[in-house]
């Protein structure tokens, strides 16, 4: 299997939701092209096909430096689960229904 010749891409310069080092796992990681999860082997992503099914997709083949351990991973995962936490949506504001019109018909007479 070749690399598809980009520059490696660090683990720890990735959002820690783009890559998995769990314990007794395979390490993961998303294509950056495609964002297809494929496991990293020999230090790359392993090969898999485009959108069309026919030709290569560019990503694959991506080298990939784990420089971070599992702790570290984690740590970085737990403090991002914090702080998409601590965002929340903007509080609704009700406003009062407006009077129902008068029906038609009782308008014509008046």
């Amino acid at each position: 299997m070749r690399h598809n010749g980009r520059p490696p891409i660090l683990a720890s310069s990735m959002s820690p939701n783009l890559i998995s080092l769990h314990v007794g796992e395979h390490p993961t990681a998303a294509c950056p092209d495609c964002h297809a999860w494929r496991m990293v082997r020999r230090g790359m992503l392993w090969p898999h096909r485009a959108d069309d099914g026919v030709s290569r997709c560019p990503g694959s083949g991506q080298r990939i430096v784990i420089d971070l351990t599992t702790i570290e991973w984690l740590s970085r995962v737990k403090v991002a689960c914090r702080d998409a936490n601590t965002r929340h949506g903007s509080r609704t504001q009700r406003k009062p229904t407006p009077p129902t019109p008068p029906p038609v018909h009782r308008m014509a007479a008046a």
